[in-house]
């Protein structure tokens, strides 16, 4: 007799009331070791208990000694198992209806200025979103789970996994858990974050370095690769790569477009970028350390910004274009052209609209510098003694504005100060400065980036001077 004979006969004999109790234990034990029997014992037990909730055949019983108990009473006890198996049969069936429903994880509740990528989530604002993927290549948008609240900062991907777990897989989100939602977990490449009631920040690059930086409060992170695990509190800082994890302790505190003049149609355009005859450029720290000292900085890219918080990270960027060679004798206008491009440094959503100022050096201080000699201490336009522009040596040439929501693209500053600087320096190659006016105390506030000369993809800084035309031209 095969196994499954065995168990056919076993199975009849349950059902039908007459099994011993050595029989029994052995129907267990099969149902117990093969999911295929126990499918089949319900399918059975289910049969036979709708035949008995559809009533009892009218044929008489047979004849049952005194000896045994009440007929109605055998014959209920005989059926017991049957109902008991129905009820299990519709129990299990209704949970897994339950279980095959797709649950909410997740509410979007605002985005500014976004544009979606491919996803497999909708992206509109008061949407439910079950498990699945969201890309965002620009703005901001806040998601919120039960207990936490996730602000996504484009570009970003982000799986959404449960209630409770997320996976980023390239981009910054700021996190923030309400009281009672601690083991909130972010799930990284290189690592696994799990909160214990804080306010953190997470940026995972394009080959999938991570870096946590905790605001507030406690968080746990699990190195994947190596199995470290690290307890951050308070302010501070960790990096996770394919080989390790580190942690970095912060150091201390040390001592839009403006409307212009449009150009006429018959204006002649000279586009003049920085890296166009013996142009240049570079940025500044304030303190003595780069960034990239202690975490990775993006390549290409000159960097702004400033925290009161922390003055030894501000920085200011400089840029020099070559103005000799050109025969113009008026120009109608001026426009200064910058790229923003994405940075990885910091959060957006710490940190509101920021102003922008360019300065331009006074001739008589436009030191001869280059992008190899260019720091703190050897900047053209400083302050003796000190790491900032003096304001006798620069003149302010104009503002414009960069939204939180959208820090990449293009910026252009055209102002009459600008036009007549530029005016004033023709035939030289003089200096503009990019600072930062808006500050914030946020430690992780975001640093701005504009496209280099060298940036592969994106635009450097240019110049475009519309050049008045005269009879002759």
């Amino acid at each position: 007799m095969t196994q499954r004979e065995r168990f056919d006969q076993l199975r009849d004999a349950f059902l039908d009331g007459v099994a011993t109790q050595a029989e029994t234990e052995e129907l267990q034990t099969m149902l117990h070791a093969s999911d295929d029997l126990l499918d089949d014992y319900i399918e059975h037990a289910n049969q036979d208990a709708a035949l008995i909730w559809n009533g009892i055949p009218e044929h008489p019983l047979p004849p049952v000694c005194a000896a045994e108990p009440a007929a109605g009473l055998s014959r209920l006890n005989r059926f017991l198992p049957l109902i008991a198996a129905s009820l299990l049969f519709v129990a299990a069936a209704g949970w897994e209806w339950m279980t095959m429903q797709p649950r909410s994880v997740a509410t979007i509740l605002s985005s500014t200025d976004c544009h979606w990528g491919t996803g497999t989530l909708p992206t509109t604002v008061g949407q439910e979103l079950t498990s699945g993927r969201l890309r965002l290549i620009s703005g901001i948008a806040e998601l919120q789970f039960p207990r936490a609240t996730v602000s996504m900062e484009g570009p970003v991907d982000i799986e959404l996994i449960s209630a409770e777990r997320c996976r980023l897989h390239s981009g910054s989100i700021v996190g923030s858990v309400s009281e009672g939602g601690e083991g909130f977990v972010v799930e990284t490449p290189r690592a696994e974050i799990t909160d214990r009631g804080t306010k953190f920040g997470v940026f995972v690059d394009n080959v999938g370095d991570a870096r946590l930086d905790v605001m507030e409060g406690k968080v746990d992170v699990k190195h994947l690769g190596t199995g470290r695990q690290l307890t951050l509190e308070g302010t501070s800082r960790a990096f996770a790569s394919v080989h390790a994890l580190e942690t970095f302790a912060p150091k201390q505190k040390s001592g839009g477009e403006q409307n212009g003049v449009v150009p006429a149609s018959s204006d002649k355009v000279i586009h003049i970028s920085s890296a166009y005859g013996d142009g240049d450029e570079g940025d500044v720290t304030s303190g003595d350390r780069r960034e990239g000292e202690v975490f990775p900085t993006p390549d290409h890219v000159l960097l702004v910004k400033r925290a009161d918080s922390e003055p030894h990270w501000n920085r200011k960027a400089f840029i020099r274009f070559d103005l000799t060679g050109f025969d113009i004798s008026e120009l109608s206008s001026v426009e200064l052209r910058l790229e923003g491009v994405h940075t990885g440094m910091g959060y957006t959503s710490l940190l509101p609209d920021s102003t922008f100022r360019v300065h331009g050096v006074k001739p008589e201080y436009n030191t001869d510098w280059n992008s190899k000699t260019l720091d703190r201490n050897n900047f053209p336009g400083r302050k003796p003694e000190t790491h900032q522009l003096d304001p006798d040596k620069v003149e302010l040439l104009g503002e414009f504005v960069i939204p939180q929501s959208k820090p990449q693209g293009q910026f252009v500053i055209a102002d009459s100060r600008l036009l007549q600087f530029v005016q004033d320096n023709l035939g030289s190659t003089p200096t503009l400065v990019i600072t930062r006016l808006t500050s914030v105390n946020q430690t992780q506030s975001y640093v701005h980036g504009f496209a280099s000369r060298t940036h592969p993809t994106a635009s450097p800084p240019t110049l475009r001077l519309h050049v008045k035309q005269t009879v002759s031209d």
